[in-house]
């Protein structure tokens, strides 16, 4: 009976909205298998038992769904509960940041867009922010300049997740940052040659069952395991998204990640969208703090982008406050045209 599973909606590899329906057992066992990536950080930055948790994301996302279904089935002891609150990702910053302060959470875990946003807020403002003892991402990309200024200059470490809704815990990353370890006991996952696609199967749900399904992100797996001595296999790095691949003037593909590495070269921008508004012109969008100097920043990125993109690319850059979410609250980093990819 439907009332017995938990439905939720992805966009899928076509960016169309997926029904993927998950029984009360394979959602146990997220829970169960979550040991895994918390196992990184449990007991050492964060107490093992009842800590303070908060989730930033969509109130009505997986993340609160799947908590209440799970409770119709597990009864958790009080002395291992986890105190967490779910917070919008779609309020003012400034206002989820007051709630962060107030409920003064151990961990931190959020879209990584949100991140972003709450970084590049708390260093234009110079608000008071109560750090937590960790900060865990996924859903979508956090850059490496932002990542860097929390770990180094707010002093908290980061981590990240690989997780869907057709597919929980994916991978995970270690304290050693080389790449998502890979449950793939649970969840099978080849690379396909020549496209980078991740291509995985769920030997978890039996509601809805996916086998060889093209989740839509491209990725590299790494030649040589992780030095923290884990034994299960290494994605090195995630590529970004089918549906995020530009095209150049040659026609071959201009991959999300050559795209993320021009960015992240210009101190200060924590945030970015990129649009193939048509073939050879691209509109770009960029949060950033502080130390960026906007006018120079414009002039590289536009200058380096139309290098790569060819022949006669427009490139136009402008700095805004906010980029818009998904209606799945997350910010999609390269919006390109229906030929591309």
């Amino acid at each position: 009976a439907t009332a017995e599973l938990l439905e939720l909606r992805s966009g899928g590899s076509s960016g169309e909205p997926v029904a993927v329906w998950h029984d009360l057992g394979s959602v146990r066992a997220h829970a169960a298998h979550g040991e895994r990536d918390r196992s990184v950080w449990a007991g050492s930055l964060v107490p093992r038992r009842g800590y303070r948790e908060a989730v930033v994301g969509l109130l009505d996302g997986a993340d609160p769904s799947v908590h209440r279904f799970l409770r119709r089935g597990v009864i958790v002891p009080s002395r291992e509960e986890v105190e967490r609150r779910y917070l919008s990702a779609d309020a003012p910053v400034a206002a989820t940041l007051a709630e962060l302060n107030a409920f003064q959470p151990h961990v931190i875990h959020a879209y990584g867009s949100f991140v972003e946003m709450l970084l590049a807020h708390v260093q234009a403002s110079q608000a008071p922010f109560r750090r937590p003892a960790l900060i865990t991402y996924s859903s979508d990309e956090l850059g490496e300049a932002a990542r860097r200024s929390i770990e180094r200059e707010l002093g908290v470490p980061v981590l990240s997740t690989y997780e869907a809704i057709e597919a929980f815990k994916i991978g995970f990353e270690c304290d050693r940052r080389n790449g998502f370890h890979l449950n793939v006991d649970l969840y099978p996952l080849r690379i396909e040659e020549g496209s980078g696609e991740v291509i995985l199967s769920n030997l978890v749900n039996r509601a809805t069952v996916l086998l060889n399904y093209r989740i839509g992100d491209l990725a590299t797996l790494s030649p040589t395991p992780c030095s923290c001595g884990r034994a299960l296999p290494l994605m090195s790095r995630l590529d970004g998204r089918r549906d995020g691949v530009l095209q150049r003037a040659d026609g071959t593909p201009f991959l999300p990640m050559a795209a993320s590495l021009i960015l992240a070269r210009e101190p200060g921008v924590w945030q970015y969208q990129i649009r193939e508004v048509r073939p050879l012109h691209l509109d770009v969008d960029i949060v950033a703090g502080p130390p960026c100097d906007r006018p120079a920043a414009a002039a590289r990125i536009a200058a380096n982008l139309a290098h790569e993109i060819g022949g006669d690319a427009r490139v136009r850059v402008e700095f805004v406050d906010r980029i818009e979410r998904t209606a799945g609250g997350k910010v999609r980093r390269i919006v390109a045209c229906s030929h591309a990819g």
